[in-house]
């Protein structure tokens, strides 16, 4: 993965985030992340934010699709790894990289790795499958994405009641303080 494209899936987080990770050499990670790629502008993701617009690298879908492993048989559109679709809202997707997604994610390689995925009767939830299975196979915790959207919802309202300049440091605070409130109650 060229580094233009490894920070464009860096900064997506989630399982993109994961992927690019495992496909980057430590070595090559600072250098992913400097900044913006001189493809921004051209192929990137425009924002306008106070009248000013901004650019930052992005990924096209058909690069998602290549980073999560998908594949088309016949008219069914199946993937390795679940689409960020399919991990939005998920069980693991709880706003970080926590250590049940680790686990999760070393388990599925381990198993791709050792061939479990190669079985395609109906019942192999390793292999390769589409976004509707991705969704219910990663559902665990129903309470996830009422969770999520609370923390999503709190950290917003932190960040526009209490912060001033120095948003990623309370973004990393709020966040831990909600976590704690959830966990404490």
């Amino acid at each position: 993965m060229n580094e233009d494209r490894a920070r464009a899936a860096l900064l997506r987080g989630g399982i993109l985030w994961r992927l690019a990770l495992h496909s980057l050499s430590f070595n090559s990670l600072p250098s992913a992340l400097i900044g913006l790629s001189r493809n921004a502008v051209p192929f990137g993701q425009m924002l306008t934010i106070n009248d000013i617009t901004h650019f930052d690298d992005d990924l096209s879908e058909e690069e998602v699709d290549f980073i999560c492993g998908t594949y088309y048989v016949y008219t069914k559109k199946l993937s390795w790894w679940p689409r960020p679709l399919a991990w939005a809202g998920s069980g693991l997707d709880v706003g970080f990289w926590s250590e049940r997604c680790e686990s999760w994610f070393q388990t599925r390689l381990e198993n791709i790795r050792q061939g479990v995925s190669r079985r395609h009767d109906s019942s192999d939830n390793n292999g390769p499958v589409n976004n509707t299975h991705w969704k219910h196979g990663l559902k665990f915790n129903g309470a996830t994405k009422k969770f999520k959207k609370n923390l999503d919802a709190a950290c917003s309202d932190f960040l526009a009641t209490k912060a001033t300049g120095k948003l990623f440091f309370y973004s990393l605070v709020c966040t831990s303080d909600v976590l704690s409130a959830f966990i404490d109650d």
